[in-house]
This record gives structure tokens, C-alpha cells and sequence, in this order.
């Protein structure tokens, strides 16, 4: 599914709603901006909604400067989302993490505005 990503594109989002697509020859979902389907070929992806849940595959959490390049920084997280409904898509994530590293994170979707570069997620109980 790693081929799924793309790092320059965001994922779609329609009124905070994350939409991912759906093959219309063979029903694969795919992350969007997805050219064509993987599995039969065929170039006929529809828009879909999906559930907005999911795990987390990877993260990092980074620092930056919250006004200026002189002023604390202020941490957040990126991760690669592995949604529930299938592909897999880049976002941001709000919330802790668990205290154990091997314990399983699940999220869900807390805003998928178009003006966010990536999808938003809050982490949840597993």
C-alpha cells in the first residue's frame, strides 16, 4: 500500500470530510490522487467518502517556530495513516501518544478542512 503515497499531494477533504477513491471496475479504495487503479488497471476512480478511522503506521514529531525564528518551539506531530478503509494517506495528528511503544495507536478524524495541507487526526483509544 506504500506505493499509494504521495508526499507532495495532500489527501481530498469535502466539507471536513476526508474522501478517498474507489476503482469502479474491481471496488479498490486508493488514496487520492491516485492516477489509475493498481489492481485492474482501470483509469474509472470515483471520489468516495470514507470513515475517518484508522492507525498509525509511522510518525515524527517536529519543532517549529511559532512566530518568528527566535521563539520557542512548539512540537507537532506527522504520521502515515493507515485508514480503515483501505490506503494509506500523510497527516497530522492532535492528541498523546501512548505510553508504551508497542502499544496500538488508533485515530480518527478531526478536520479534513481543504485549507489544511493534510488531514488531521485525534488519537483515540485502541
Amino acid at each position: 500500500m506504500a506505493a499509494d503515497l504521495d508526499p507532495v499531494r495532500p489527501a481530498s477533504t469535502t466539507r471536513n470530510a476526508l474522501t478517498i477513491l474507489r476503482c469502479d471496475g474491481c471496488d479498490t479504495h486508493f488514496a487520492p490522487q491516485t492516477p489509475k487503479c493498481s489492481s485492474c488497471g482501470s483509469a474509472e476512480l470515483q471520489s468516495v467518502c470514507c470513515s475517518g478511522a484508522g492507525s498509525i503506521v509511522s510518525w515524527k514529531v517536529l519543532h517549529h517556530a511559532s512566530h518568528g525564528r527566535h521563539r520557542d518551539q512548539e512540537p507537532f506531530t506527522i504520521a502515515i495513516v493507515e485508514l480503515d478503509d483501505g490506503p494509506w494517506v500523510y497527516s497530522k495528528i492532535e492528541g498523546s501518544f501512548p505510553d508504551t511503544a508497542d502499544a496500538p495507536v488508533r485515530v480518527e478524524l478531526r478536520s479534513a478542512l481543504p485549507a489544511d495541507r493534510f488531514p488531521v487526526f485525534g488519537v483515540c483509544a485502541a
